[in-house]
């Protein structure tokens, strides 16, 4: 419980930060273009490929757990998916941003929020395998949100297909994977300062947050609309319980059944934001959805500490 209130009131302070800034007039959509990029082309694909070369070696339990992991977070965004065209509130400026509502509803913070707390629950062992569960999102997972964001932003298949492949995220962890997989090691200096490069994305993207949450109503921030609703429901209720009913099923080890189902709960990650802005799509929505699945998560994800702990 204290571990998840101390990570979740850090993140609260960086984006009342950009908030702030945003309300004295000093941070504008200017700035909030210049923050998102920063996080967008150097920090995160930075962090991405310094953390997956260094992700431990996967055995074929971990891989099952994983596909079925992938498979059960996939099912929880189509769901948001229909649920938000079945409710008539997917239609925005004349553009369906249901499937930025299914994006918000199965990308989680597993990497900054997720895995300090399970260690913190179940010891240094998860290190087997937290990471990899971290490489499935960001990977996988988060290769195919972008793809389905880029379409949904008005682009052909082939447009898509090609910009997911240019998406520096998608490339940061590609080469990351191909460094474990190749168990080859980038020079010391180069890898410290990918590194700090790294190290400075979540604040950064935090403050654009805030900076975005700022510059909106506050009428807003309260009240989610039914896209936002369905993706919180989704992100935290739908998805672990179908993870955990999936793994339920599958010979996995205890330890990996808790820590995909810990993982599978943890809020919207703050990386859908920044890229549903580069795409210009539902990008308030999925900032309110961030920012209010987190602060939701201090409940939830304390009580399921409490429920895999026992």
């Amino acid at each position: 419980m204290l571990e998840t209130l101390g990570r979740v009131i850090i993140f609260f302070a960086f984006i009342g930060l950009g908030a702030v800034l945003s309300r004295a007039g000093r941070l504008d959509r200017a700035g909030l273009d210049g923050l998102t990029a920063y996080f967008y082309w150097l920090a995160f694909p930075c962090w991405l490929m310094v953390s997956f070369a260094r992700l431990p070696a996967i055995n074929a339990t971990h891989a099952m757990a994983l596909i079925a992991y992938a498979c059960a977070l996939l099912l929880t965004a189509a769901a948001v998916v229909v649920a938000v065209r079945l409710s008539g509130g997917h239609i925005e400026k004349g553009r369906d941003i249901s499937i930025a509502a299914g994006f918000s509803g199965f990308i989680n913070n597993s990497a900054f929020l997720g895995i300090p707390v399970v260690t913190s629950l179940f010891g240094a062992r998860v290190s087997a395998i937290a990471p990899l569960v971290v490489a499935a999102d960001f990977l996988i997972l988060f290769t195919i949100g972008c793809a389905s964001l880029a379409k949904a932003s008005g682009h052909t298949f082939r447009e898509a297909l090609i910009r997911t492949a240019k998406n520096p995220t998608v490339i940061g962890a590609l080469i990351g994977v191909l460094l474990m997989l190749s168990r080859l090691h980038l020079p010391e200096a180069v890898s410290g300062a990918l590194d700090l490069l790294g190290r400075s994305g979540p604040p950064v993207a935090l403050v654009a947050l805030g900076g975005m949450l700022g510059l909106m109503p506050a009428r807003q921030l309260i009240r989610p609309d039914r896209a936002s609703t369905f993706a919180i429901i989704g992100k935290i209720l739908l998805a672990p319980a179908l993870v955990a009913l999936v793994l339920h099923f599958l010979p996995v080890d205890p330890l990996t059944y808790k820590v995909c189902v810990f993982l599978a709960a943890t809020p919207t990650a703050v990386s859908v934001f920044v890229q549903s802005r580069m795409y210009g799509l539902w990008y308030e929505g999925a900032a309110r959805t961030v920012a209010q699945s987190t602060l939701i998560s201090l409940f939830t994800l304390s009580g399921l500490a409490l429920l895999l702990s026992a």
